[in-house]
């Protein structure tokens, strides 16, 4: 997703125009347990890799994709929340 997805025009375009982005390493590094509950906290779920929406006042969890996708479905994914 990161090599690929991301960068894609479809996608990057939306992510430029109002998205911050913030990972949480979940499966490596010294912080992964507590990362882990976090991910766990936010969307019920462990999967990787996975995506939250959060709002940015509220930090309510406004969507979830889990797993990987083609660019297309994660743009239609990041619309909705924009």
């Amino acid at each position: 997703m990161e090599g690929k997805i991301l960068p894609a025009p479809a996608v990057a375009g939306i992510l430029k125009s109002g998205f911050v982005e913030v990972r949480l390493h979940c499966d490596l590094g010294s912080h992964a347990a507590a990362n882990k509950a976090l991910q766990l906290e936010l969307t019920n779920n462990l999967a990787l890799p996975i995506f939250v929406v959060m709002d940015p006042d509220t930090r309510k969890v406004l969507r979830v994709q889990a797993g990987v996708a083609f660019a297309a479905d994660f743009a239609e994914f990041l619309l909705p929340a924009k």
